[in-house]
């Protein structure tokens, strides 16, 4: 899916693809006495998109002394009697035969004759009593002996199973066949073992639509009907089962039948063998004892050196299988391989399919089997259908009811209005509900003598063109009818690009309005543009001829510039194409997603670009016409690039360009570390500042203390008294103090 504004968008788009979840998974064991596991893996669950093949692998191993059951279906009719008496003679010699090839072997027997009705059986009192001399009554079909490994009481149930006699000629024997089929607690079938059901005739069998003969038309349901007695009980009143349901139940219930029948009847049951997928056939004859030893021997042998895929897959899944079996080579197509012994390994690849989705909503999700032909063990796949979006359902994320894109008129339903009654268009914009008027509205938006609508670059919508994008970002049709668009005016090619309008104008349904300074019908020509700035200068700088206001250097090869100014490898820097500023906005768009043109989407950028590490080039290169550029981008950086004319045809050039997959920028500033550096540089200059003050300071004070203390120590302090001091206090006598103290 492309992204972009006339497609989907990444995150609307639907996408549901075929998945696997693997929910059961046991490894192989093939060891006698352990548990085995012949199929890998067991389970699993798909999610199926249709027509999307999805790839699975299926593991199988032959396990060793694997269990067999067998179940001998034999016709009791008169012509049967020498083939019951090699049976009941050889049952001990069959079960040891088959013990050598697995210890784990279980016997059954069952009889049929035929429907006791007319046209099938004689009816008549005498006939039902004695069918034939030496003969028992008529019986449809008879469980004789469930699946045992007691072979003595198989040859004895063998012997005592009574002959009778039918009147026509073909058996019931498929009424037996079903019984012995859809019975499996009556039978004994074991679950994981090899089921072989040995069907014995001498005749054919009666199937679906003759018992309406007997005026039974009631269809086989496919259900076990033994009594207590074992004898079927619906006999007179279900029809015979068809060709297709003995093949259901038969592939369903892992049944593998082998038809043993004389040389007469091969023919017969080798069709019918051909309808029944897990089926073979077996000549035996009344004069030859041991003929059903060695087609039984064989079959099972068959079965366990081969193995063959089956499935029950429904019709509209198809199921493919290929496998190089064990030889090694490349895989073929082919569900079967040969050769095979105990423990080992074939691996096969299977392709699942969904040809076509189901009408009914039931069928969509649903499971399966893969399994091995004779087996029990299988592959079950649960499959769910993929037939189409979430969004089609109520309550799905992209299912809407009144929904904004559709002007709250319809609901949006996988992006697509479905709009309510009264509204039409594919946004519900529009009212009305006869089909004249929304005619009449559509006739609108065609222009005059144009079948077309909108000119096909627009949707017509209440009788109005809402015109459509262009192929490109930028581009817009526009116009009453959509006959007019901004991209298709004349265009100036340069460079192998090609420019509308020279991009110095404006596209008005294909004329363009040239910018001020500019002309022309391409907006090519620039007044007065050939003089480049300054005082005395020359008309193209003195290297080229001045063209409708543009330069043409002469020779290009040499000079370049807008004015022709730059000389090629005047300087070593500027030793580079002179198309380099020409290509520089696509290479740095397209490369880096940067520039001028990164919000076009690179919008007219046709030349090949490439990434690499490194851009270099050789003598050789530059000889053949390799160029080199070095060129600054807008965010301060620069960028190198190589390129080479591709190819040229007219005006177009498409150029080879290889670019570095980095560009070249200054380190940038660490503001952090410098802030932090600056504040932790300021700290520390402050502190030695304060630090060296203080020892300053000290050094200072010491120096006074010292010189304080040096002349204290040599001043000399004398005792005389001042002769200008006069204590402050005067001493007076009293004259009468001593006579009055002696007359005391």
């Amino acid at each position: 899916m492309q992204d972009g504004r006339d497609w989907c968008f990444g995150h609307q788009v639907i996408d549901e693809v075929s998945s696997i979840t693997v929910q059961k998974n046991e490894s192989l064991s093939s060891k006698k006495g352990v548990e085995p596991v012949q199929v890998q893996p067991q389970e699993i669950h798909l999610r199926l998109r249709k027509q999307d093949g999805f790839r699975l692998k299926l593991r199988y191993t032959q396990a060793e002394d694997y269990p067999v059951d067998m179940y001998y279906l034999m016709d009791l009719s008169r012509s049967m009697y020498q083939y019951r008496e090699h049976l009941s003679e050889l049952g001990e010699e069959l079960a040891t035969t088959m013990r050598n090839l697995t210890s784990k072997f279980k016997l059954g027997f069952g009889s049929f004759v035929d429907k006791v009705a007319l046209p099938m059986t004689d009816t008549s009192p005498a006939r039902i009593e004695r069918p034939c001399s030496d003969c028992a009554p008529p019986y449809g079909y008879k469980h004789q002996m469930p699946l045992s490994d007691d072979d003595k009481l198989f040859t004895r149930k063998v012997k005592a199973a009574p002959i009778s006699g039918n009147l026509d000629a073909p058996e019931g024997g498929f009424d037996a066949l079903m019984q012995a089929m859809v019975c499996p607690e009556r039978i004994g079938w074991s679950e994981k073992a090899r089921h072989l059901l040995v069907f014995c005739t001498d005749a054919s069998s009666h199937m679906a639509g003759d018992g309406r003969l007997a005026g039974i038309i009631e269809p086989n349901d496919c259900e076990c009907h033994l009594d207590s007695s074992g004898t079927y009980s619906h006999s007179l009143l279900q029809d015979y089962p068809s060709l297709a349901q003995i093949r259901k139940q038969a592939r369903e219930r892992n049944i593998h039948i082998i038809f043993a029948v004389p040389a007469t009847k091969n023919t017969t049951y080798q069709l019918l063998s051909e309808s029944i997928q897990d089926s073979a056939v077996g000549i035996i004859e009344k004069d030859d004892r041991s003929a059903v030893i060695d087609l039984i021997r064989d079959e099972y042998k068959k079965l366990v050196t081969s193995v063959t895929l089956i499935d029950t897959a429904p019709d509209f899944i198809d199921i493919k299988y290929s496998s190089s079996c064990l030889s090694g080579s490349a895989k073929k197509e082919t569900d079967s391989c040969d050769g095979l012994h105990y423990s080992d390994v074939v691996e096969f690849d299977i392709v699942v399919t969904v040809t076509e989705c189901p009408t009914e909503k039931s069928l969509l999700k649903g499971s399966f089997f893969i399994r091995p032909q004779g087996l029990n063990e299988n592959l079950k796949i649960h499959y769910e259908l993929i037939c189409g979006c979430p969004c089609d359902e109520p309550g799905a994320p992209g299912h809407v009811p009144m929904a904004k894109e559709c002007n709250y008129n319809g609901t949006l339903i996988c992006g697509v209005c479905a709009c309510r009654e009264g509204f039409y268009d594919d946004v519900c914009a529009c009212t009305g509900d006869d089909a004249a008027i929304k005619q009449n509205s559509i006739e609108k938006c065609r222009a005059p003598n144009d079948t077309s609508i909108c000119n096909g670059r627009g949707a017509c919508r209440c009788g109005k063109c809402t015109c459509s994008p262009g192929p490109l970002p930028n581009q817009q049709y526009s116009g009453p009818f959509c006959e007019c668009s901004n991209f298709s005016c004349k265009r100036v090619t340069e460079g192998g690009r090609h420019r509308i309008c020279n991009e110095h104008g404006e596209c008005v349904c294909g004329t363009c309005k040239c910018d001020i300074g500019w002309s022309g019908t391409a907006c090519e020509c620039r007044d007065k543009a050939c003089l480049p700035p300054g005082k005395n200068t020359e008309i193209c700088s003195g290297r080229g001829k001045c063209k409708c206001g543009k330069c043409f250097c002469d020779p290009p090869s040499i000079y370049s510039g807008e004015f022709c100014q730059n000389a090629y490898c005047e300087d070593p820097k500027a030793c580079s194409g002179s198309d380099c500023d020409i290509l520089k906005d696509c290479v740095e768009c397209v490369a880096y997603k940067t520039g001028p043109k990164a919000q076009e989407n690179c919008g007219g950028c046709d030349d090949e670009i490439y990434l690499v590490d490194k851009v270099v080039t050789s003598r050789e290169e530059h000889a053949a016409g390799t160029r080199m550029c070095w060129v600054p981008s807008e965010d301060g950086c620069t960028f190198a690039f190589k390129y080479a004319l591709l190819r040229e045809g007219g005006d177009q050039k498409l150029y080879n360009i290889t670019v570095e997959s980095t560009k070249k920028c200054p380190e940038p500033v660490p503001v952090l570390g410098v802030a932090i550096g600056v504040v932790v540089a300021t700290v520390l200059l402050g502190l030695l500042g304060l630090l060296l003050w203080k020892v300053l300071t000290t050094l200072h004070d010491r120096k006074e203390y010292a010189k304080f203390e040096k002349e204290r120590s040599s001043a000399k302090w004398g005792r005389d008294e001042n002769p200008l001091y006069k204590p402050s206090t005067t001493t007076f006598s009293n004259p009468t103090f001593e006579q009055t103290s002696r007359q005391d």
